[in-house]
C-alpha cells in the first residue's frame, strides 16, 4: 500500500519534464490561447475604465489629498500617458517607498533581461542551432541511431553536437558576463536605494511623523522597567527624550473589546434585518389590499417603489435621530481645539458632515442603489451605471447637535480641556435622543423623547440618584481618572492636564479603592471586580408601549442565535447546539455590559500588568537610530531588539511581552513546520494531480475499482473541475498560514511580518514552483541527494535542460493572462456585481466596501517575481530564449502595476523600501543554481570519443561559484548597516532642509516669522562671551600667582574653541513635549482660524464643489506639516497606547423607514441602556427594502486617517 502511493505520488511530480521536445506549432498554439485571453480582458478594461470609476480608478477621489491620482484623460489610448509621465518624486509621495521599490525592481530586472538578451541571444542561439544534433545520426556515416531534439530544445543548450564541443566556451563566457553584470546591477541598484531611502527618510514631511523618532525597546528587564531609569539611560544621546510610553498587558480588555465589536455588528445587522422585514411584510398587505381592490398590482407596485424611493431619499439625506452618543471627537478640530468649539460649533458640525468618506454626497450617489443594479447588463447600462456611481448628490438636511455640558473649573484646568493631552474627550450620555432640525416626528418633553402609544413611565418623573459610573468615570464622561506614572510623559504636571474638572468622590468609590489597596499591589490585575448594572432589567416588565414591529410580524420571524455551548465565550456556537435566545434581546444586553465595562477599564489602567516593553520618542530622528545600534545592556539579549520607524497603527500588542529566549523558541518552531510545510506542501498539490489522472488512480489501487462504475460525465467533471480548484483553495490558504506563523513567530508589526513571509513565501515558491516541477523524479530523488551535496550539479544537469519549454509558455500565460487580469480587477467586477448583492445588507457593510481600497500584501507580492526572475536567470544559458520571455513578462507587469498603484491600490503601511534589498538577496538563489547546473552540465559534455569536454569550462564555473559568494558576503557587509539605520553625515543637511521648510510652513500660514534657532544663537553666543570674559579674568590672577600658566591659557583656549561650534544638538533644547509642560490653548484659535482661512480660499480658488474629491474631503487636514508641533504632540499621546486602551464605542446604524420601527427601535434601546449608542442618521431603506446611505457611519473618525 505504501509503495502504491509513493508510485503513485512520483507519477504526479516533474511536471516539467514533460514539455521536452515540444513542438513550435503546439508552443504558439498554446502562445495565441492566451493572447487572445489578454485581448478579451485588455478590451473589456477599455470598455469600463471609464465607467466603472470606483474599481478602475479610485485613487482620484477615494483617498486623501495628498495621495490622490489626477483622472487619467478619457479615450481608449490616452490614459497610458500619464502612466509614463509621473515623476518618481510625485510616485513615492503618493504611494509610498514600497509601491516604489516594487516597481523599480521590475524596472532593475527589465534593465539586467534586455541588454543580456541583446548580447547572449545573438551569440548563443546560431551556437547551439547551427549543426546542431536536430535528428542527424549520431554517427557520421549516416547509419545507426538518430539523435532526438526537437522543437524549441533545437534553440537550447543540449543541441550542440559532440563535434563542436569547443562552442562551449562561448557559453562559459556568456554566463561570466551575465554574472558579472548582474552583480554590477545589484550593486548600482543597492547604491541608489541607499540613497533614495536616506533622502526620503531624512525629508522634513517624514521626520515630522511620530514614527520617525520613536524606538520600540522590548526585553526591558524589570530593574530598567520605569520612565524614570529609561530616561536616565536614553537621555545621552542628541537632544534627549521627549515621551516615553511604557507597555501594559490589555489582553482581557482586548478580548471584551473583540467580543464587543462582533456583537455590536450581530445586533446592526439584526435590527436592519427586523426592519426590512417589518418593511417587506407592509409591502405584502399593501399589494393584497390592492389587488383586493382591483388595482393593477404591477402599476401599484411601481407607484408605490417610486414614492418610496423618493421618501427614502429624503430620509438618507437628512438626520434622524439617535441615544447613547458617547460624544467622541470625530475630527482633527475636535480633538484639538475643544477649547474653542463652543464657539464655532456650526462650522465644526458643517466640516464633520464633509468627512472624507461620505461616499454618497456628491460622489457616488446612494449607494444602496447602485450595487445591485449595476449587476443587471455591465455593457448595456454603461451610462446609467456612471451615472448612479460616479454621480453627484446635492447636499441636503443637518441636524441640531446636542449642546455641550460646561463643567466648573478646579485648580486652573479651564473645562473642556485646553489643555494638551489627546484624550477620547466624552462627556457623560444623555437620557435623551437627538432630534432633527427637520424631524417633526417625535417630540420631546425635557430632552426625553415620548410617544404618543405609549404612556410615561412614573419613574420618570422622580429624581434619579447619581450613578456609580458616572461617579466612577468612563472613556465616555467628562470626569477622568488619573494615569499611571508610566503613562504620563516625563514633564506632564501633577494636576489632570485634559482639561476635564475632577469629580467628586463618591461612598461607591471609596468602597471600591479601599477594595483595591487591599492585598493588591499596584499593576496587578483585580479580579472578581463588579461593574455597576449596565442596562435596565425590569425593561420588559416596564410599560413602555406595544413595539411597532409586532404590527407587522411575529417573535418568531425575529432573528435567534445560538449561545456558545457549555456558555463558555471562546467556546464554538453549533447548530441545534446550545442555548436559543432572541439575537436583539440578547446582544443588547452584551452590548450594554461590555460597553460599560471596557469604558471603566479604560480609566483604570493602573490595574493591568506592565509589559515589558516600551516607545520611547527622542526629539531628534538621529538619536533614536542611535539608540537602535547601540549596546543598551550589559547582558545578552537585554533590551533587544530596538525598532525605529513604526507606524502606531501597525503595532501587533500581542507580541510586546515576548522574553527574548520565548522569541527564539518560536522562531525556532515555526522555522520547523515553515520548512515541513515547504517540503511537504508537495504532497497535497501532487494529490490534485492525480485526480486529474483517475484512470492511473483505478489502475494503481484495487480499492479504487469502483470509479469505473461512475458515469463518463461525473468521471469528466472531477477531473476538470476538482484538481484546479483543490489547487486554488491550497494556494490561497498557504499566505494565511505563513502571515499566522510569521505573528506566532513573534513580530511586532505588520510590516515585520511581511518582511518574513518574504522569506517563508519565496522557498516555498522556489522549491514547489522550480525544483518539483523542473526534477523528474520529485521525490524520490530529492530525498536521495539531498544529503549528497556533491551530486547536486549532476542532479540539476540531467533535469533542469529538458523543463525549460514547460516555463517558457508558464511564464507567456503568467505575463499575458495575469497581467490583463489584474488590469481588467476581475476580482473587483466579482466583488461588485455578485458579492455585494449577496452579501452587504446593512449599510455599514456598503460603505466598508465603498470606501476600503484595495490593499497590497508585499510579503506574498515580491517572491512571485523573484521566483520568475530567479528561473529567467537559471535558464539565460541554458536556453537563451527564454530572455524573450522575461522581457515581455516584466514589461507587462511593470506597466499594469504602476497603473494599479497610481489609480487603483492603497497603501496604508510601508516598510521604508526593505523589500527591495531582501528581494535582490533572494535573486542570488538564481545565480547560485545557474552556476551549479552550468558545473554539472560542462562535466556531462562529451566530445564524439565519449571524453569529458569541457572540464576547464567547469572548474572556471566552480572559481565563479566561490567568488559570487564572496561577493555577496561582501555586498551584505557593506550596505547592511545602510538599509535600515541612517548615518550621523546626514543629519546637518536634514536639520537646515527642516528649519527652511519650517519658514516656509509659517509663510504658507500667515503666521509671523520667529527664528528662535537665531535667538537661541544669540542667547548662546552672549553667555558664552561672558563665561569667556569670566574665564579670561580668572586667568590674569592665576597668572600672577603661577609662573607656569601656558599650559592652562591652552587648555583655556581648546575648551573655547570647542564651545563656539554649535551642532543641531546643541541648537535643540533638550525639550520634553511643550504639550505637557504649558498650555498652548492661546496661540491655537489664531492658528486655526488661518487654516480654515486657507481651506476657505482653497475651496473658493478650486473646482466647483460638485467635484467628487472636493466633496469627499473638503476642509480635511490630514497633512501633519498643517499641524504645529504641540498639535502634533497632542495626537502621538494616544497614538502608542494600546489599541483596546483606545477603542471607541460604535455605534448601532440602523435605517430609517416611513413606517416608524426604526425610531421605535431607538426609543426602547434607550429606555433599556444609555450605554448603548444606536442611531438612524443619514440612513433609510428604498424602494425594494434595500439599505441606502448618504454619509459615513456616525462613529467614523477622520483622525484615524492621520499617519503618525
Amino acid at each position: 500500500m505504501a509503495s502504491d502511493l509513493g508510485q503513485a505520488l512520483e507519477h504526479a511530480g516533474g511536471n516539467g519534464q514533460r514539455s521536452e521536445g515540444v513542438s513550435i506549432q503546439t508552443f504558439l498554439a498554446s502562445l495565441a490561447t492566451a493572447l487572445i485571453v489578454f485581448a478579451v480582458e485588455f478590451l473589456l478594461f477599455l470598455l469600463l475604465k471609464g465607467k466603472l470609476t470606483r474599481i478602475y480608478q479610485p485613487r482620484t477621489y477615494l483617498v486623501p489629498d495628498r495621495e490622490r491620482t489626477q483622472p487619467s484623460p478619457p479615450g481608449l489610448f490616452r490614459w497610458i500617458g500619464p502612466v509614463f509621465r509621473t515623476s518618481s518624486s510625485e510616485f513615492i509621495q503618493k504611494c509610498g517607498l514600497d509601491a516604489y521599490f516594487f516597481l523599480r525592481y521590475l524596472r532593475m530586472l527589465l534593465k539586467i533581461f534586455v541588454p543580456l538578451g541583446c548580447i547572449v541571444l545573438p551569440v548563443l542561439l546560431p551556437l547551439n542551432k547551427v549543426d546542431g544534433k536536430d535528428q542527424h545520426y549520431k554517427n557520421a556515416t549516416g547509419t545507426g541511431d538518430r539523435w532526438n531534439v526537437t522543437g524549441l530544445d533545437q534553440l537550447a543548450w543540449g543541441n550542440v553536437a559532440p563535434e563542436h564541443v569547443h562552442r562551449y566556451w562561448a557559453h562559459l563566457i556568456m554566463a561570466v558576463i551575465i554574472i558579472v553584470y548582474v552583480c554590477a546591477v545589484f550593486f548600482d541598484e543597492l547604491k541608489g536605494y541607499i540613497r533614495l531611502r536616506q533622502a526620503y527618510l531624512t525629508s522634513p514631511q517624514h521626520r515630522l511623523r511620530a514614527s520617525a523618532t520613536t524606538v520600540l525597546v522590548t526585553a526591558i528587564p524589570d530593574s530598567w522597567l520605569s520612565v524614570e531609569r529609561l530616561d536616565a539611560l536614553y537621555d545621552v544621546f542628541p537632544g534627549g527624550i521627549r515621551n516615553i510610553w511604557i507597555n501594559r498587558n490589555f489582553d482581557d480588555l482586548n478580548e471584551k473589546v473583540k467580543m464587543r465589536d462582533a456583537l455590536a455588528l450581530k445586533l446592526e445587522a439584526a435590527e436592519t434585518d427586523l426592519i426590512v422585514k417589518c418593511k417587506k411584510a407592509q409591502l405584502k398587505q399593501a399589494k393584497a389590499a390592492a389587488k383586493k381592490a382591483g388595482l393593477s398590482a404591477k402599476e401599484v407596485d411601481g407607484q408605490q417603489k417610486k414614492a418610496t424611493d423618493q421618501h427614502a431619499a429624503q430620509l438618507a439625506a437628512s438626520a434622524g435621530i439617535s441615544s447613547g452618543d458617547p460624544h467622541q471627537a470625530h475630527t482633527i478640530n475636535q480633538v484639538l481645539h475643544r477649547d474653542i468649539q463652543g464657539k464655532h460649533h456650526v462650522e465644526d458640525e458643517e466640516h464633520r458632515r464633509r468627512n472624507p468618506f461620505d461616499p454618497a454626497v456628491e460622489a457616488v450617489g446612494l449607494v444602496g442603489h447602485g450595487v445591485t443594479k449595476l449587476g443587471k447588463s455591465v455593457l448595456g447600462s454603461l451610462k446609467r451605471v456612471e451615472g448612479e456611481v460616479d454621480g453627484t448628490l446635492a447636499r441636503s438636511g443637518g441636524y441640531v447637535p446636542e449642546s455641550e455640558l460646561a463643567m466648573p473649573a478646579r485648580n486652573g484646568v479651564p473645562p473642556e480641556g485646553s489643555g494638551s493631552r489627546l484624550h477620547d474627550p466624552s462627556r457623560p450620555s444623555e437620557d435623551s435622543i437627538l432630534p432633527s432640525a427637520n424631524n417633526a416626528e417625535a417630540s420631546y418633553v425635557n430632552e426625553q423623547p415620548t410617544r404618543p402609544d405609549a404612556p410615561r413611565s412614573k419613574s420618570d418623573s422622580r429624581p434619579k440618584k447619581r450613578p456609580f459610573w458616572k461617579s466612577r468615570g468612563s472613556a465616555n464622561s467628562k470626569m477622568s481618572s488619573r494615569t499611571d506614572a508610566d503613562e504620563f510623559p516625563l514633564t506632564a504636571p501633577e494636576e489632570p492636564v485634559d482639561g476635564e474638572a475632577p469629580r467628586e468622590r463618591s461612598p461607591t468609590d471609596e468602597k471600591q479603592d479601599e477594595k483595591r489597596r487591599k492585598g493588591h499591589k499596584e499593576g496587578e490585575e483585580i479580579e472578581g471586580e463588579e461593574y455597576p448594572i449596565a442596562y435596565n432589567e425590569d425593561f420588559e416588565n416596564e410599560d413602555y408601549g406595544e413595539p411597532l414591529w409586532k404590527k407587522y410580524i411575529k417573535a418568531k420571524d425575529r432573528d435567534t442565535m445560538r449561545l456558545p455551548i457549555f456558555g463558555l465565550s471562546w467556546m464554538p456556537s453549533l447548530w441545534l447546539i446550545g442555548k436559543k435566545v432572541d439575537t436583539i434581546d440578547h446582544c443588547r444586553k452584551e452590548v450594554a455590559r461590555l460597553n460599560l465595562e471596557i469604558e471603566v477599564d479604560q480609566q483604570h489602567p493602573e490595574k493591568f500588568p506592565l509589559m515589558n516593553s516600551a516607545f520611547i520618542q527622542f526629539n531628534h530622528q538621529v538619536a533614536a537610530h542611535m539608540a537602535c545600534q547601540a549596546v543598551s545592556h550589559h547582558l545578552p539579549k537585554q533590551m533587544a531588539p530596538r525598532i525605529v520607524e513604526i507606524s502606531p497603527d501597525d503595532v501587533i500588542w500581542d507580541n510586546m511581552s515576548l522574553k527574548w529566549w520565548e522569541r527564539y523558541l518560536r522562531t525556532f518552531g515555526i522555522l520547523t513546520v515553515v520548512c515541513a510545510m515547504v517540503v511537504g506542501w508537495a504532497f497535497p498539490v501532487a494529490f490534485t494531480g492525480l485526480l486529474s489522472q483517475l484512470s492511473y488512480l483505478e489502475n494503481a489501487f484495487t480499492w479504487l475499482e469502483w470509479i469505473s462504475k461512475l458515469p463518463d460525465w461525473l468521471i469528466s467533471a472531477i477531473q476538470g473541475i476538482l484538481p484546479p480548484l483543490f489547487l486554488a483553495i491550497l494556494m490561497a490558504l498557504l499566505p494565511l498560514i505563513l502571515r499566522f506563523l510569521c505573528r506566532a513567530q513573534g513580530a511586532h508589526t505588520g510590516m515585520a511580518i511581511e518582511l518574513t513571509v518574504q522569506n517563508y513565501y519565496f522557498a516555498f515558491l522556489f522549491v514547489q514552483l522550480f525544483l518539483v516541477v523542473a526534477i523528474s523524479s520529485s521525490f524520490s530523488t530529492i530525498i536521495d541527494n539531498v544529503t549528497n551535496v556533491t551530486s547536486w550539479p549532476e542532479l540539476l544537469a540531467q533535469n533542469i535542460p529538458s523543463s525549460s519549454n514547460y516555463f517558457f509558455s508558464y511564464m507567456i500565460l503568467q505575463a499575458l493572462s495575469v497581467s490583463a487580469g489584474a488590469l481588467v480587477q476581475i476580482f473587483g467586477l466579482v466583488s461588485w456585481f455578485i458579492l455585494a448583492p449577496l452579501l452587504d445588507t446593512t449599510a455599514r457593510k456598503k460603505w466598508g466596501r465603498t470606501t476600503n481600497l484595495n490593499q497590497m500584501q508585499w510579503g506574498t507580492f515580491f517572491p512571485i517575481y523573484t521566483t520568475l526572475a530567479s528561473i529567467g536567470l537559471i535558464y539565460c544559458v541554458i536556453a537563451p530564449l527564454i530572455l524573450v520571455f522575461n522581457i515581455v513578462t516584466f514589461g507587462l507587469f511593470w506597466f499594469v502595476y504602476r497603473y494599479n498603484t497610481l489609480y487603483v491600490t492603497k497603501f496604508r503601511f510601508d516598510t521604508g523600501g526593505l523589500l527591495f534589498p531582501r528581494a535582490i538577496n533572494q535573486l542570488f538563489t538564481g545565480i547560485y543554481v545557474m552556476e551549479l547546473s552550468l558545473i554539472g552540465l560542462f562535466f556531462l559534455v562529451r566530445d564524439v570519443n565519449g571524453n569529458v569536454a569541457c572540464e576547464g569550462q567547469a572548474i572556471c564555473m566552480i572559481v565563479v561559484l566561490v567568488l559570487t559568494i564572496g561577493y555577496q558576503f561582501l555586498l551584505n557587509e557593506a550596505f547592511s548597516p545602510l538599509i535600515r539605520y541612517l548615518p550621523i553625515t546626514l543629519e546637518d543637511d536634514a536639520v537646515r532642509r527642516d528649519e527652511e521648510f519650517s519658514r516656509a510652513q509659517r509663510a504658507r500660514l500667515g503666521l509671523p516669522e520667529e527664528d528662535e534657532t537665531e535667538t537661541l544663537e544669540q542667547q548662546l553666543a552672549e553667555r558664552e562671551r561672558e563665561e569667556h570674559e569670566a574665564d579670561r579674568r580668572a586667568q590674569e590672577i592665576e597668572l600672577k600667582r603661577i609662573e607656569a600658566s601656558s599650559g592652562q591659557r591652552s587648555s583655556t583656549q581648546t575648551g573655547t574653541l570647542r564651545s563656539s561650534r554649535h551642532s543641531w544638538a546643541d541648537r535643540s533644547l533638550k525639550s520634553r513635549s511643550k504639550y505637557f509642560g504649558t498650555s498652548s490653548s492661546n496661540s491655537l484659535p489664531t492658528l486655526q482660524r488661518v487654516r480654515e482661512k486657507i481651506t476657505h480660499d482653497s475651496e473658493a480658488q478650486g473646482p466647483p464643489t460638485g467635484n467628487r474629491g472636493h466633496a469627499l474631503f473638503a476642509g480635511i487636514h490630514d497633512e501633519l506639516e498643517d499641524l504645529t508641533p504641540d498639535e502634533r504632540d497632542q495626537l502621538v499621546q494616544r497614538a502608542f497606547q494600546h489599541d483596546a486602551l483606545r477603542a471607541k464605542r460604535p455605534v448601532i446604524w440602523i435605517p430609517r423607514d416611513d413606517l416608524g420601527i426604526s425610531d421605535d427601535e431607538v426609543y426602547r434601546t434607550q429606555r433599556f441602556s444609555k450605554h448603548i449608542w444606536i442611531s438612524n442618521e443619514y440612513q433609510a431603506l428604498d424602494g425594494k427594502c434595500r439599505t441606502i446611505f448618504s454619509r459615513s457611519p456616525p462613529d467614523f473618525s477622520e483622525v484615524d486617517l492621520i499617519q503618525l
